[in-house]
């Protein structure tokens, strides 16, 4: 299958670019070899060469058309790359992100699966890449994307942005996904704001932040709920390091009329250390109020440039966890690994 798609795609590569000059193939390519070791009864503790563990592993087909009058038309096309087993993900091939859209100087409007809101603001925001494995932020509000969706952004108006998402539940009786964004940036500065509500669960809403935790040790309640998120963000670059702090809260509220609230904060800092080198440095807390549910995540990663498209890493993650039955489990990953991105 894996390899049938790579043929559908490189033969849909090839007729865009002979009737469209500005398609680009493009992604990256992340691999290493990391040591898991959870301090548990069982003492688990795993090596494994994984895919994607720190900048993520995906292709990309994107394109542009001038339409003239500073109109233009474009589309995105990427999927995710198992490279350590050679697979694509097993949803979908362009889970990543499908879209198609017009920019010009009203701003941009994209239709389809587009990175959430919260996702471009935890992107934004963080020291790590935010589909790395090593990043800590994943349970901050908005990983992931919106299907069915139309986005606006705005052109900058001196610094600022704002941004409009709505998703389409396509179900009777389920309400559809709303979001917005306001951004300023200016010389060092940056700072944000995102709102957004939806009909999720709760096992589904604090899930991101579960990945790094073996299934078992935490079980969430499936009860549909209302969900609404809150996030700021801000960044600034001192020259010789550029700060990074984010905190969001997720409020569920459910038909039997009781309610939960997930909180996260992340810091963090990127650090040049030599002309190639940079020091990357996080710590992120989530916890479930009224519960014993928390997790603690500090990851530290030395990312250093052999080309200006390959890089080679070394990177520690360390998470400290508890459960609903107050149970504490940590665990500590060491991984090796290279990116290249073309």
């Amino acid at each position: 299958m894996f390899k049938k798609n790579l043929i559908a795609v490189a033969g849909l590569a090839v007729l865009a670019s002979a009737a469209q000059a500005q398609v680009t193939l493009y992604g990256n390519v992340d691999v290493s070899v990391a040591r898991t070791e959870a301090k548990n009864v069982a003492g688990d503790a795993v090596t494994a060469v994984e895919s994607g563990i720190h900048t993520g592993s995906f292709f990309g087909l994107k394109g542009q058309e001038d339409l003239g009058g500073g109109l233009k038309a474009f589309f995105v096309l990427e999927s995710d790359i198992g490279a350590d087993v050679g697979e694509t993900d097993e949803d979908g091939l362009f889970t990543r992100t499908s879209e198609l859209g017009l920019s010009g100087g009203f701003g941009t409007v994209k239709l389809g699966n587009s990175r959430s809101l919260g996702f471009l603001a935890n992107a934004a925001y963080n020291p790590f890449p935010v589909t790395g494995l090593l990043n800590t932020s994943q349970g901050v509000n908005g990983y992931g994307n919106l299907q069915n969706s139309v986005t606006y952004m705005s052109p900058d108006l001196s610094g600022f942005t704002v941004a409009a998402q709505y998703g389409a539940s396509e179900e009777k009786g389920v309400s559809s996904a709303k979001g917005i964004a306001l951004n300023y940036a200016a010389g060092p500065l940056a700072v944000g704001f995102n709102y957004s509500t939806e009909e999720r669960t709760l096992s589904a809403g604090v899930n991101d932040f579960l990945r790094a935790v073996p299934a078992g040790f935490v079980t969430l309640p499936a009860a549909a709920a209302d969900l609404d998120r809150w996030q700021i963000g801000a960044s600034y670059d001192l020259g010789v390091a550029k700060l990074f702090a984010q905190y969001g809260q997720n409020k569920f509220d459910y038909v039997t009329g009781a309610d939960t609230k997930a909180k996260f904060y992340q810091l963090g800092a990127a650090v040049p250390v030599t002309g190639q080198g940079t020091v990357l440095a996080s710590y992120a807390n989530h916890k479930v109020d009224d519960t014993s549910l928390k997790f603690r995540d500090f990851s530290v990663v030395y990312d250093h440039a052999l080309s200006k498209s390959t890089n080679g890493y070394v990177g520690f993650k360390g998470t400290r966890a508890q459960n609903f039955a107050g149970t504490k489990e940590t665990y500590n990953t060491l991984a090796l690994g290279v990116k290249h991105a073309f």
